[in-house]
């Protein structure tokens, strides 16, 4: 069989190499010069940036990779090098109760204590029956606690919206470290709060020596290497989807041509693969899928005169007053990541295309950082010696208290296409980690790959239904 795989980044890669391995053609189509998505790296005299901090968390991803690519060099990195800043102090990241409470100003502790005990004696609720993300995280760990970390603020800045207009299945995708404070024992916290330490429990995760592309490099040595196919500069113009083959038109170099396959795997913004598809879906569904709304991601990579600036190798920053919602440092990752005696930053904005911080000159949101960034003590202007902005579109799916309704549409509407499926970050519009991207694409490979007819159109199916499914059946 031929399968065409639109996008290049990790879902599409791993999903072409796992169905390369059992024989089938394949050929991947990307608009990008470079293989990645959302996983790339940026290089510039001397200095090596990610898209942000990217790690790979997990013992099934790791063996996975040590199994299927073997080339791929990974080191260990704890992960504990992650605080949250708010109230003027640094916690833990993920949350953890016992850090919270140790730390927290004393003055809140009465509220904190007061809804634990509560939840302690109506039941841990877990956020079922809620209309919104703040509702969720309320009926879960309580007002207090949900104020006190600026939770509310954060979930602003990611999404540019405020927290009630946020579907409660992003908390019970990625706020699932809460769950720590509905099954927290009151009594032994507390004690422990006051009369020990603070603990830091370590997790294990693995990095790739010299930037996060390093992965996806690797991947498409593997698909090249095996004699799978890789269009780069490659931008796909439509879709159709036939009853025993799919026809995908593109253009590249200023001349267009047509690709003829089996199957389609497209791993593109499910927005613009509705909009692809000939002959055109039915308006209703064009027009709820234009409600499907991705966040913008602007990176400003700066370059400093400093060997380190943080402590920790990844702050969030949760409250309004900060412009932006994350710094990394990447050398704290890898020490090849910046020149020797020297370090970078990368200071995380996001926007809808458009709107005010999106209109901004790379002047004035360089401007406004370094000033946050000395009045804090991180880094003062004259230790900067440059700087980049990257602007990163569809980086984080936006789930709207619509979304769900309006998603399950318009994959009800994919599913009667039996030789096409959508998947990824982008494809399923689902916020998922780069583990994630890669273990879900693998076995998706390793079912079409043995499937046949009837078995792939049970495939999408499936796919859809968990999609749809995954977080819903708890609410």
């Amino acid at each position: 069989m031929r399968f065409i795989i639109l996008g290049a980044g990790l879902s599409g890669l791993t999903c072409a190499v796992t169905l390369k391995k059992h024989g089938h053609d394949v050929c991947v189509l990307e608009k990008a010069p470079v293989v990645g998505g959302l996983a790339k790296s940026y290089r510039i005299n001397g200095y090596t940036f990610d898209y942000g901090p990217h790690f790979l968390f997990g013992p099934k991803v790791y063996d996975l990779i040590r199994e299927e690519f073997p080339a791929m060099a990974l080191h260990q990195v704890e992960s504990t090098k992650e605080k949250m800043y708010f109230k003027g102090k640094y916690f833990n990241f993920p949350f953890d109760p016992k850090n919270i409470l140790l730390n927290m100003d004393r003055r809140s502790l009465p509220g904190v204590l007061y809804d634990m005990i509560v939840k302690r004696m109506i039941g841990p609720g877990d956020g079922a029956g809620s209309g919104n993300v703040e509702e969720w995280v309320v009926q879960a760990v309580g007002k207090h606690i949900y104020d006190y970390i600026s939770l509310g603020g954060y979930i602003e800045k990611l999404y540019g919206l405020p927290a009630t207009a946020i579907s409660h299945e992003w908390g019970m995708q990625k706020l699932k470290f809460l769950a720590r404070w509905r099954d927290a024992n009151l009594i032994k916290l507390a004690i422990q709060s006051f009369s020990e330490k603070s603990h830091i429990k370590k997790r294990v995760i693995h990095y790739p020596p010299g930037g996060i592309d390093h992965i996806a490099c690797k991947i498409f040595d593997t698909l090249r290497d095996t004699g799978g196919r890789v269009d780069l500069k490659t931008k796909v113009l439509s879709v159709e989807p036939g009853k025993g083959s799919v026809s995908v038109a593109y253009g590249r170099d200023g001349k267009e041509g047509t690709l003829s396959g089996d199957f389609l795997i497209s791993t593109i913004p499910i927005t613009h693969l509705i909009e692809m598809l000939k002959p055109a879906v039915p308006i209703g569904i064009r027009e709820h899928v234009k409600q499907l709304r991705y966040r913008t991601l602007l990176l400003l990579y700066l370059f400093g005169k400093r060997d380190f600036v943080l402590k920790d190798q990844c702050i969030y920053f949760t409250e309004a007053p900060f412009f932006f919602r994350r710094i990394t440092e990447f050398k704290h990752l890898d020490r090849s990541m910046a020149p020797v005696g020297k370090t970078s930053l990368c200071i995380e904005v996001t926007c809808f295309d458009g709107d005010d911080k999106s209109n901004m000159t790379e002047a004035d949101i360089f401007r406004i950082v370094t000033e946050q960034l000395d009045r804090g003590g991180y880094l003062k202007r004259g230790e900067i010696e440059g700087f980049r902005l990257l602007r990163i579109p569809f980086a984080y799916p936006v789930y709207e208290l619509e979304a769900t309704e309006i998603l399950d549409g318009v994959l009800a509407h994919l599913k009667s296409y039996k030789n096409m499926i959508s998947i990824g970050r982008q494809g399923l519009f689902f916020y998922n980690a780069m583990n994630s991207s890669i273990l879900m694409s693998h076995k998706l490979g390793e079912k079409l790959a043995r499937a046949n007819r009837t078995g792939r159109a049970q495939v999408v199916e499936k796919a859809y239904e968990d999609r749809v499914g995954k977080y819903r059946d708890r609410c």
